[in-house]
């Protein structure tokens, strides 16, 4: 019965790890298309509000990303 505890624990931190390496690596291409986004519009001398807006919320999603793995860690 232990043993089948202790498989069942090692699968789910994999799960864990997995998860939190795509949901970064996601982010982090959104955050890179979202700064991308933000620097050509100031250079074509635009207004970047809908820019600003993506790039704000991708770094609350990073945010929540940062919580969840502080949470899942401690």
């Amino acid at each position: 019965m232990a043993l089948n505890f202790g498989v069942c624990l090692i699968y789910e931190m994999r799960t864990r790890i997995l998860s939190i390496i795509s949901i970064g690596i996601t982010i982090g291409f959104l955050l890179g298309m979202g700064v991308v986004a933000l620097l050509r519009s100031l250079l074509d001398s635009e207004t970047p509000q809908l820019e600003a807006a993506f790039t704000m919320m991708v770094v609350m999603m990073g945010g929540g990303l940062v919580y969840y793995v502080y949470k899942a860690v401690r």
